[in-house]
């Protein structure tokens, strides 16, 4: 089977059925009706009528498709945001410290793609670059393999990413953390398709973020940024958890808090009580981010703790 850019469907080497410990070729897949009726015995993956592999069993389809009904995150909608802004930049500023090791065509995988907005920002900025995306939405990665061709896109688990052991030269976890129940699984799994010493890019909203530490400081609790998150984590927590996975943190970036200083409350918190607040955190030396999100670059050194 091939695409309609006649380019095969499942590039030698790249993919890998991780229950059967063998490498997948486009043999491996059925088509996407058989799929449907669950008459795909023996295959790992269906091939859908728009041109990308789907590695999720059907009847798990309905319950990951998050984009069914449009975009629950409004991303296309508010590209120009400063907060859509600082991810792609952040994103991408990190990119260019993995890459600047002297990796030559570096592989790029983005898990969590979605319509592949910032995976598209990332091919744009790495046009040499192999670069795939994962998302378990079926309706985002067809929306992104119309809207952005030259990108491996497909459907598959997060946490049970269908690639070769160490096939990866980076891989990027953009605002995902936060939704996944589970994110060590998610972390696990990154690391078994990154190579040695490759790295892992993670953007998380960052728990006591000055918003945040404002209301606990009025007794009250801290709140998620979005219902769509499962939980927020601090960035001590996030160290230990990428610690845990054999990974060395390497840089926590953050894009610096505007000062929005509109009303007398406003200017206290952000006049005098945000500078006091840093001026502690650099006093202690505390990787705390007071910013929304903070990025974490992080480089594979082993195997997670046992």
């Amino acid at each position: 089977m091939k695409t309609g850019t006649g380019r095969e469907l499942i590039r030698p080497g790249k993919y890998y059925d991780w229950s059967r410990s063998r490498p997948l070729s486009t043999a491996d897949g059925c088509t996407y009706e058989d799929w449907k009726e669950d008459s795909c015995g023996g295959f790992a993956f269906a091939v859908h009528p728009d041109g990308f592999p789907v590695f999720l069993p059907y009847r798990r389809l309905c319950d990951s498709d998050e984009y069914s009904g449009g975009d629950p995150y409004e991303v296309e909608a508010n590209m120009e945001g400063w907060f859509h802004t600082q991810r792609i930049d952040s994103t991408l500023y990190l990119l260019r410290a993995a890459l600047d090791e002297g990796r030559t065509a570096p592989r790029i995988l983005d898990i969590g793609c979605g319509q592949g907005h910032i995976t598209a920002a990332i091919r744009e900025r790495f046009p040499e670059a192999e670069i795939s995306g994962l998302d378990s939405s079926l309706t985002a990665v067809r929306y992104a393999v119309k809207r952005f061709p030259g990108i491996d896109f497909c459907v598959a688990d997060a946490c049970d990413p269908p690639y070769s052991g160490e096939y990866f030269d980076v891989v990027v976890c953009n605002n995902v953390w936060e939704h996944v129940p589970a994110p060590l699984l998610m972390l696990k799994a990154a690391g078994r398709v990154l190579k040695s010493r490759g790295f892992l890019i993670v953007s998380t909203p960052s728990r006591y973020r000055f918003s945040n530490i404002l209301r606990v400081l009025r007794g009250r609790r801290a709140v998620l940024m979005s219902p769509h998150h499962v939980t927020e984590y601090t960035v001590g927590q996030v160290v230990e958890q990428l610690r845990w996975g054999g990974f060395e943190v390497k840089r926590i970036h953050s894009k610096p808090l505007s000062v929005r200083a509109v009303t007398l409350k406003s200017m206290v918190a952000y006049r005098l009580i945000l500078p006091a607040v840093r001026t502690y955190l650099r006093m202690v030396n505390s990787e705390h981010v007071l910013e929304d999100t903070a990025f974490f670059l992080a480089r594979k050194e082993g195997s997670p703790v046992s």
